[in-house]
């Protein structure tokens, strides 16, 4: 799983930014977010203090779970790092015209997590019961318009609509 988080964060350079022993904390915090967005197939045992998941997902094959913490986890390295760069370089705020100006690599940050792999993982996690879902109900009823009127329902498709329209 530290491989996975480590090819979504693009930390495949020795040496590394983050370490691997980080990277197991941040997945452990990871699986803990899935644990509470998901229902996943088998039930882990995370324990955040001590870095461990039992049983080991890997071992399993949980594909769905690794998954998704390798993504909850690039999302939060993703997260600290736009702190971190916000933090150095600096967000510019006016109130005149109540403009919010994030310059630089900052900028970048910003869409990376807008459409990098928090964006992934909140669109696959709000899609996930309908996923799962094995039953669906639909009550389906004819489109009533504001001009409608029962009055004319056997008239035909051309009425009067003069000054006599009860909807007028």
């Amino acid at each position: 799983m530290v491989i996975t988080t480590r090819v979504l964060i693009n930390d495949l350079d020795t040496p590394y930014d983050f370490s691997d022993e980080r990277l197991a904390q941040v997945l452990v915090v990871a699986g803990k977010y899935v644990q509470f967005d998901i229902n996943v197939e088998y039930s882990y045992n995370i324990d955040v203090v001590g870095v461990n998941i039992t049983p080991d997902p890997t071992t399993n094959n949980d594909a769905i779970f690794i998954s998704m913490c390798c993504l909850k986890a690039a999302c939060i390295v993703d997260q600290g790092n736009l702190r971190t760069k916000a933090a150095l370089e600096g967000i510019r705020t006016s109130l005149g015209a109540a403009s919010l100006d994030i310059g630089g690599s900052l900028a970048g940050w910003q869409a990376i997590l807008d459409r990098g792999s928090c964006a992934l993982y909140d669109e696959l996690t709000s899609h996930w019961d309908v996923r799962n879902a094995s039953a669906f109900a639909a009550v389906l009823s004819p489109f009533v318009n504001n001009r409608y009127d029962p009055r004319y329902l056997n008239v035909g498709p051309f009425r009067n609509v003069g000054n006599n329209d009860f909807y007028s």
